[in-house]
């Protein structure tokens, strides 16, 4: 029965970093309202990728701020979700500055 409890804690990490993906594609493309490469689903695969890269690599350098502060974001869902946060936001921040900073057409 442990590998049916592992199994929960990936399908919920990945579910937690497409959230991530969504929000920070949302934020960027319809709050700024900043044209992105591929619109709003080319945005959120951006966001994705940066929140599993920064999940990942930041977590190594956010896990004692993070445990000590919000033990639930950092461990007890599976990935450290301020840490996705941030590569999610840097990777389409990047996106968008390679798109020139284009405001989306008011339609």
């Amino acid at each position: 029965m442990d590998w049916l409890h592992d199994m929960i804690l990936v399908v919920r990490s990945i579910a937690i970093l497409l959230a991530i993906g969504a929000a920070v594609a949302w934020y960027f493309y319809y709050y700024k309202m900043r044209d992105l490469f591929g619109g709003y689903m080319g945005g959120f695969v951006i966001g994705v990728i940066g929140a599993l890269i920064g999940a990942f690599i930041l977590d190594k350098i956010f896990y004692d701020i993070t445990v000590k502060i919000l033990a639930f974001l950092a461990r007890d869902a599976g990935v450290n979700i301020i840490a996705g946060f941030i590569g999610g936001f840097i990777a389409v921040y990047i996106m968008n500055r390679l798109n020139h900073n284009k405001e989306r057409k008011k339609y």
